[in-house]
């Protein structure tokens, strides 16, 4: 269904009966062609491409306006739409972000670790909140008008953790996220505090378009979280069937009409019988394994369903608002860096952020191979008890793609990142950048995204409110414009901002993101291992 929602106007061609009847030719195999001669309708069944087609002529109704589409929707989903952002913005926030790009190279952030490929513009590792240092006020009153002026003051935060031992908690460092609020016109946002490493007098342009941005996410973010209260059972498994084949014994098997004394063979002891006995008992039953086929469950009769539930956002918290973490960031390759190596298997972040869903877009794509993200999600390997005889767990392992002994993780699947593409996923995926490359090796290419993380609108953090910038330049910037050290020379001047110890320097804050991200390298690996440590095991029951 997520190749044939990548098709242009697939919501027309879905109920095109001659366009479906190519498709089906495409893609149902032929019984005698199907893959696996273990199991009977093993591959693309008539059945389930009838299922798929009424499934997606309900998709193809929902969200027609907002042009989005709900995939891989058994437990959560991820949504995505390709009309959302139209071009006038993706335009509007390439020219925005410029500034940010046109630096001189020795300005540029490169991220630790990516050899130059990856350019961070804005990133919440740079800057973040920094328990028993960063500054901050007892309430929020910090906005985007107020926060240069307040730079520096507050007190160091304190920070008591809830469960010492949990694992998953930072107890040194929180990204800061930007108060977002509602507008009145029913469909805009604006940030009323600062985003995190963007100056709001620089870059005025870019929060403009961001705002516009995170407009399109709140709607693809209220279809992904709706997706929880709407769970779908399309193929009901109860036990694993098999049918038999019985083929008939050869002449040489038949016995025999008559007695050859001189072939009678020695009398047996009780010893050597048991063991033939045994012997055939295994050869019988290793014919019977390999004469089996596997009957793989059909789908159910498909029945239309309402439209997935939609967690309004704007309704529910229109006095509030959300709180949104904003990265922006470039991967660059060139003829002598020409591919990139793809990420690792993670989830957004820490537990202390109480990220809820990311929405990506991304907005320009230039002389690279297709690129794709891979979604997987823990499951629980409990619920197969009772499928599988004692030992004989194959038509488990085939109807399900688990294997005996491997851990409890499912592939969701993968959907591809194409420019104009907004995806927008709940935080309890794991998800993986798969590699690309230049297309032409013999020119540069990149792909430039915009991230929106969402706080759990439930459990509000520290965010940008509360915490004037850390950024000493951006204090400087204050000092030098409004006199705030008066009739001091210039030099004692540049003295003084050099000699203060807050705000942080540049510096300084790299160093802390080196220690945040091997924090975060230890917690993925930790991620890791939970995912990994619950495994199949058919035999204990």
């Amino acid at each position: 269904m997520d190749r044939l929602t990548d098709k242009p106007d697939w919501r027309r061609k879905v109920f095109d009966e001659d366009i479906v009847q190519r498709w089906r030719s495409e893609v149902v195999a032929p019984q005698d062609l199907r893959p696996d001669h273990h199991a009977r309708s093993q591959g693309f069944t008539p059945e389930m491409f009838d299922y798929c087609i009424r499934e997606l002529r309900d998709k193809a109704r929902d969200f027609v306006d907002e042009g989005i589409v709900l995939l891989y929707d058994v437990d959560a989903g991820v949504a995505k739409s390709d009309s959302l952002v139209s071009e006038e913005l993706k335009q509007d926030l390439r020219a925005a972000v410029r500034p940010l790009e046109d630096v001189p190279d020795k300005y540029k952030d490169w991220h630790p670790g990516s050899d130059n490929r990856v350019l961070d513009l804005v990133h919440p590792s740079l800057f973040p909140l920094i328990y028993d240092c960063t500054h901050i006020l007892p309430e929020k009153s910090v906005t985007l008008e107020n926060c240069l002026r307040l730079c520096g003051s507050g007190e160091p935060a304190e920070f008591k953790p809830i469960k010492e031992t949990n694992e998953f908690y930072s107890w040194e460092y929180q990204w800061l996220p930007a108060e977002l609020a509602f507008t009145d016109d029913e469909v805009g946002v604006k940030f009323t505090s600062y985003i995190n490493n963007l100056h709001p007098c620089r870059h005025e342009k870019l929060y403009a378009a961001i705002e516009r941005i995170a407009a399109k996410a709140v709607p693809l973010w209220s279809v992904t979280l709706g997706s929880f209260y709407s769970p779908r059972n399309r193929v009901p498994v109860n036990e694993t069937i098999y049918e038999y084949d019985y083929p008939g014994q050869n002449k040489s098997d038949q016995p025999q009409d008559h007695v050859n004394l001189e072939q009678e063979p020695e009398p047996e002891s009780t010893e050597e019988r048991l063991q033939r006995i045994q012997e055939e008992q295994i050869a019988e039953y290793d014919r019977i394994q390999r004469s089996r086929r596997l009957v793989l469950p059909q789908p159910q009769d498909y029945e239309p369903r309402d439209k997935p539930p939609f967690f309004n956002l704007r309704q529910k918290f229109i006095e509030k608002g959300l709180q949104v973490i904003v990265k922006l960031a470039n991967i660059h390759l060139t003829p002598e860096k020409p591919k990139y190596e793809g990420g690792s298997w993670h989830v957004e972040e820490m537990l202390n952020e109480h990220i809820c869903a990311t929405a990506l877009y991304y907005y320009d794509c230039e002389n690279v191979t297709d690129s794709y993200l891979s979604f997987r999600q823990k499951i629980d390997t409990s619920d197969e008890d009772g499928l599988a005889e004692q030992n004989d767990y194959e038509g488990v392992e085939i109807m399900f793609d688990i294997k005996q002994d491997e851990p409890g993780i499912q592939d969701v699947g993968s959907i591809k990142t194409q420019e104009g593409r907004m995806l927008a996923f709940p935080n309890v995926f794991q998800h993986r950048v798969a590699p690309f490359k230049l297309n032409d090796p013999t020119r540069p290419g990149h792909r430039k995204i915009i991230a929106l993380f969402l706080v759990d609108p439930y459990c509000r953090i520290i965010s940008t409110a509360r915490v004037p910038p850390q950024q000493k330049d951006w204090w400087a910037d204050v000092v030098r414009k409004e006199g705030a050290v008066p009739k001091l020379p210039a030099e004692l001047l540049e003295y003084v901002v050099e000699d203060v110890e807050w705000p942080m320097s540049l510096e300084e804050a790299k160093e802390h993101r080196l220690k945040l991200m091997q924090e975060r390298t230890a917690f993925a690996g930790t991620v890791d291992d939970v995912f990994e440590e619950d495994t199949f095991n058919f035999c204990e029951h």
